[in-house]
């Protein structure tokens, strides 16, 4: 770098030294700094590809041994609309059941055993809460309303985004049945 000796104002005698960088060719700051961003870029998209599913999957396992918990517990919030909405079945009996329900799905999603059978019994119970909207809309929507749900609508509504996980777990850690030949076609389960 080049210096350049400045008198200082006012009959001061001590020359002082600006030092003055050259300008680094943009072109080349650019194409490094692209180069550092695409790299880190690369390796956050091979992160995600590697742990989103599994931390989907894992999620959503803890959610439901959770709310399973409570409902076994007799401690769930949501006892209330299983009374106002299945109003012809045992409550008592149906809340253990389903909480029975939840926390085996759970477990089996965070094991990853038996997946394929979780992800039917999951969207089978994400289901039967659809059905509740069916059976008691007054509960789910303001005035009976589409679209203008109750606070309760939304918890149930919410399953949407449940089942949409559902399948994406499926879609990308259950494996395909594979065939077995033999004397008869048999079906082979590789979970």
């Amino acid at each position: 770098m080049k210096s350049i000796a400045k008198p200082l104002p006012r009959n001061i005698e001590r020359p002082v030294v600006v030092r003055i960088r050259t300008p680094v060719d943009s072109k080349v700051s650019s194409a490094l700094s692209l180069g550092l961003i695409s790299n880190l870029d690369e390796l956050l998209i091979t992160a995600l590809h590697r742990w989103s599913i599994p931390a989907l999957r894992v999620s959503l396992g803890l959610v439901f041994i959770w709310f399973g918990a409570l409902k076994t517990f007799g401690v769930s919030p949501v006892v209330g609309i299983i009374q106002q909405t299945y109003t012809f079945l045992p409550i008592h009996l149906l809340v253990l059941i389903l909480g029975g329900w939840e926390t085996l799905i759970g477990i089996c999603m965070i094991s990853k055993r038996v997946l394929r059978c979780a992800l039917i019994l999951m969207c089978i119970h994400l289901t039967g809460t659809f059905l509740a909207v069916y059976l008691a809309p007054g509960h789910f929507f303001v005035q009976k309303i589409p679209f203008l749900l109750t606070a309760d609508g939304e918890f149930v509504m919410k399953n949407i985004v449940l089942m949409a996980a559902a399948l994406v777990i499926g879609g990308y850690e259950v494996k395909p049945l594979k065939r077995k030949m033999g004397r008869t076609l048999d079906w082979e389960i590789d979970d």
